[in-house]
């Protein structure tokens, strides 16, 4: 970006990239990319497969990294025997435990998680059932509890593809340590394609326009982290993490955002209790279609 180059919102990078993520949900790839490429004569980002929400200009537009440029990738890289066999250890073959991913980034196949740390809170489930794992994440501080993101175990099933998308901020990095890698799982991180390995790490920029498939014949696991970009200002580095929202700041987002007034666990499923709006809402489309009740099905809505 030249020092003549306008700097955009917040709010215009978000209409921008919500439109170029409808153009290639439509199939429209040329559409999109020529979107991307105004949006950077247009002064919003510097690289038009770089395209996230919080931005900032003075980083370079660098989508993947050398790993031996980060002290704790040899921490991860000496502990990988240890975390491997408690992976083995601790998981079955399914991957029993694991959680469904909670961003709407997958085209087919199964993608899950268990999370340790995120935006500095520590996942005490998480870190019983893994104590291995745990205390080697919580030797790397910039990643746990003086993070700004995730740290999770990410277990792809095969015949999986994770759509492209890109992160929400270039103002950290995403590591990968490989911990069990078939053959058959391939991540594309702009135009470069990356390959895991056992025991090794892969440090990329996520807010890079970046997919993954899956078209080997058993499961990959890594182990997640975000760190703070190195060539971050520090000022702008303690900034950003003193406006990190708790997870309990973000379920309480997404209920305002969706009308849930409670959630309830049962033995097999949550109950979702809608605010007043809500339900006044759908009880008058239930009434005037003569049902007792709405489920939404392959975006499609069916009544009992």
């Amino acid at each position: 970006m030249t020092p003549t180059t306008p700097r955009r919102s917040r709010e215009v990078r978000t209409h921008y990239a919500e439109l170029i993520d409808a153009l290639r949900a439509e199939g429209d790839h040329e559409a999109a990319h020529r979107c991307a490429r105004l949006a950077v004569e247009q002064g919003v980002w510097r690289h038009p497969a770089q395209r996230p929400v919080h931005y900032v200009p003075s980083l370079p537009p660098r989508p993947v990294h050398d790993p031996s440029a980060f002290w704790f990738t040899a921490h991860l890289e000496e502990n990988f025997p240890a975390m491997r066999a408690e992976l083995d250890r601790v998981t079955d073959p399914v991957g029993h435990g694991f959680l469904p991913v909670e961003e709407p980034l997958l085209g087919k196949g199964r993608w899950e998680q268990v999370t340790f740390y995120e935006a500095g809170q520590r996942f005490d489930d998480a870190c019983a059932r893994f104590p291995v794992t745990a205390a080697v994440i919580e030797g790397i501080p910039e990643a746990s509890y003086a993070g700004s993101g995730v740290v999770t175990l990410s277990w792809l099933h095969p015949g999986t593809h994770i759509v492209p998308h890109c992160g929400g901020t270039n103002a950290r990095l995403r590591v990968h340590l490989g911990l069990k890698v078939p053959e058959g799982p391939v991540m594309r991180v702009g135009e470069e394609r990356l390959h895991w390995e056992e025991g090794r790490c892969l440090v990329f920029d996520d807010s890079f326009e970046h997919e993954v498939w899956h078209e080997g014949d058993a499961p990959r696991v890594v182990l997640l982290m975000d760190v703070v970009h190195p060539d971050l200002d520090a000022s702008l580095r303690d900034a950003i993490l003193a406006e990190r929202t708790s997870f309990a700041d973000r379920v309480t987002g997404f209920m305002n955002r969706q009308g849930i007034s409670r959630v309830e666990l049962t033995d097999d499923a949550v109950r979702l209790f809608a605010d007043p709006n809500t339900a006044s809402l759908i009880h008058r489309h239930l009434r005037e279609v003569g049902a007792r009740a709405v489920e939404l099905r392959e975006g499609r809505l069916c009544y009992d």
